[in-house]
């Protein structure tokens, strides 16, 4: 018997959604973010002029968050005019009228500080100065309060997902543990980290790091890769896609290579062996990739195994490199997505790949929850519980 629709309202794990609070010096974003997030706009006005050139000009105000909740405007509302948009106080509510029990939350005014952070050079931002650097990181630390206190208002529904550049100049191991434990003390129960640099200059799977993915497993909080993590993979600007745009990565073709990359380290290099409680989510990053290269590390290991010269030592592994992904590892995948291929084609990723709305972003698309379920259906009741489940409750624990 086909599982209802209904059936699974209330319940969906949603690993995608969005804050939209305005990057302009009102009343909200100065509350939210204090002095350095002011400080940011002074810092980038060339960029946010620029950004009025594409975007209508009602994305750069401080509109009021009043729309009604209704099932109608959170499936087909997006930006601004959605409801919950911008007040997250709100989000509960919107979460109850879509179906969704609990709900990953990435920023908006931190993603671009996490950008300045890293050196500029995505989000269509420029290199950065060293002040915008410096600026950046006093930004992210703002967010990060913020995203905490919200995260412990509501920590069964809400995660609001921390920032924590590990590839800033001058970190050590011990230093990465502290700012990961002073994170999660603070109320964070998810993690975002960078992927397009090694963390604190070394390998992902460099046992020297095993105290920092420790930290991680032993609270539950799961390491998330999302963009902007993969900035500085690439180290010129000439890979972008528009002369005079600076863009890190291809979008959406390669968005995950960076992350690709870390994972197969962190597979391979043991890690999910010698922390096999570890949670590592990767989201917005596209979901095309995560089979083909569990394919090539397992077609790799058993190809090179008897080989005294390869890379892997296989003495770290006890099992397959793809047992690893279903055990440890999960990603978001988004309507345009043909996620029902790809769970054909990688029975044993079956566990792997969830649902996400992108709210209130438009590329979620209009009643994603519904059409996912149409497409999903007929893959069997086991499967749609886990796409739309089970399967995120390794990336969205309960409290």
């Amino acid at each position: 018997m086909t599982m209802p629709f209904e059936s699974l309202l209330g319940r969906v794990g949603d690993l995608d959604s969005h804050e939209m609070i305005q990057m302009v010096p009102g009343t909200r974003f100065s509350q939210c973010f204090g002095k350095a997030g002011l400080r940011f706009l002074e810092l980038n006005e060339s960029l946010f002029q620029r950004l009025r050139q594409i975007f209508p000009a009602e994305e750069f105000a401080d509109a009021p968050d009043d729309v009604e909740i209704t099932e109608r405007t959170v499936w087909e509302k997006k930006g601004i005019a959605a409801p919950s948009y911008a007040d997250l106080d709100r989000r509960p509510r919107v979460m109850d009228t879509m179906g969704i029990r609990r709900q990953l939350v990435f920023p908006t005014f931190g993603t671009f500080a996490m950008a300045s952070a890293l050196g500029g050079g995505i989000n269509g931002m420029p290199p950065a100065t060293p002040e915008q650097i410096e600026n950046g990181r006093e930004g992210v630390k703002a967010y990060n309060a913020w995203a905490a206190q919200l995260t412990s208002k509501y920590p069964d529904r809400l995660r609001i997902v921390g920032l924590l550049d590990t590839a800033e100049p001058g970190l050590t191991p011990e230093l990465l543990v502290k700012k990961v434990s002073d994170l999660i003390a603070a109320g964070m129960r998810a993690i975002l980290i960078t992927s397009g640099s090694p963390p604190a200059g070394l390998s992902p799977a460099d046992p020297r790091l095993d105290p920092f993915y420790a930290t991680f497993a032993q609270a539950n909080v799961p390491i998330i890769f999302h963009p902007p993590s993969g900035a500085g993979f690439r180290k010129t600007d000439a890979w972008g896609i528009v002369p005079g745009v600076y863009w890190d990565l291809s979008w959406p073709a390669a968005l995950h290579v960076a992350e690709e990359n870390f994972l197969c380290v962190m597979t391979l290099g043991g890690v999910f062996e010698r922390h096999p409680t570890l949670r590592v989510g990767f989201v917005e990053t596209g979901g095309d990739w995560i089979g083909p290269l569990a394919e090539r590390m397992d077609d790799g290991v058993l190809e090179t195994a008897s080989k005294p010269r390869s890379p892997v030592q296989h003495d770290l592994l006890s099992m397959k490199p793809s047992q690893y992904l279903a055990r440890n590892v999960r990603v978001s995948v988004l309507l345009d997505e043909p996620v029902e291929r790809w769970l054909r084609r990688y029975p044993t990723l079956q566990d792997v790949y969830c649902y996400s709305s992108d709210y209130p972003h438009p590329e979620g698309r209009e009643w994603s929850l519904k059409e996912f379920y149409k497409r999903i259906a007929p893959l069997g009741d086991d499967v749609v519980e886990k796409f739309f489940v089970t399967n995120s409750q390794l990336i969205l624990p309960a409290a």
